[in-house]
């Protein structure tokens, strides 16, 4: 029987990467196209500006996170549930991508982000796992991954996605299981390939961003991975107070 299970997840795993037909969606006011499995539902503004609300409470008012776009399979406006990917859109300013190309190693980010993160999220989490940061220079695209041990929902897989703007960050945060890691890692690597910027906000090099003036690499780090820890655990802490 345990042989079955790798074998019934690269199935499940060829499914939802391949077979099922997917569908555009246009967000971001019409600056942003991807595709997305024609099953999954986009999540209502109200359930996302709930999220925000949840976040900000559990955080003590340290941490107000906003999602403009949501997409899930099965009902949409039932609470928080895996797998789902959440859309963040910050207008904060054009990132000069040089900052990026040399990342401090793993084990800094850790040392600094972790601990920061573990701070703000609350009791009901048991471990912060950073996996991974990484940049891709071809899309301008900085990905961080990390792991959440949380008391109640178990081991959860986070993947974000930062695409840099001409106006500053798309973020895509992809939620799964960790123990279907395997089987969704394909759809949301088919996701994220997917998203097509606008002519009017695609990121643009320019020969000075090879030096900026101040890096950033570990505030972005730690914003992204915070919206992701402090959300989870608003919405546990509502379900279960």
């Amino acid at each position: 029987m345990t042989r079955l299970v790798p074998i019934l997840a690269l199935l499940a795993a060829a499914f939802l990467s391949g077979t099922e037909p997917v569908r555009q969606v246009i967000v971001y006011d019409g600056h942003v196209v991807l595709e997305v499995p024609i099953s999954w539902q986009e999540i209502p503004t109200e359930v996302l500006e709930f999220y925000s609300l949840r976040a900000a409470e559990a955080s003590g008012g340290r941490t107000a996170e906003i999602y403009q776009h949501g997409f899930r399979p099965g009902d949409p406006e039932i609470d928080f549930s895996l797998p789902q990917i959440l859309i963040q859109i910050r207008e904060s300013g054009r990132l000069a991508y040089g900052q990026f190309l040399h990342l401090p190693p793993l084990a800094k980010l850790r040392s600094d982000g972790e601990q920061r993160l573990a701070e703000r999220a609350g009791p009901m989490l048991n471990r912060v796992g950073l996996d991974e940061v990484s940049f891709d220079r071809a899309s301008f695209s900085l990905r961080v991954t990390n792991t959440l041990d949380l008391t109640i929902e178990g081991t959860v897989r986070v993947d974000s996605v930062s695409f840099l703007t001409e106006r500053g960050l798309f973020t895509i945060h992809c939620y799964a299981p960790a123990s279907q890691t395997d089987v969704y890692a394909p759809l949301f690597a088919d996701i994220i390939a997917s998203v097509r910027l606008g002519e009017d906000i695609a990121y643009r090099p320019r020969l000075a961003d090879r030096w900026p003036p101040t890096p950033a690499t570990i505030a972005l780090s730690g914003a992204a991975l915070g919206a992701v820890i402090v959300l989870v655990l608003a919405l546990r802490r509502r379900t279960h107070p």
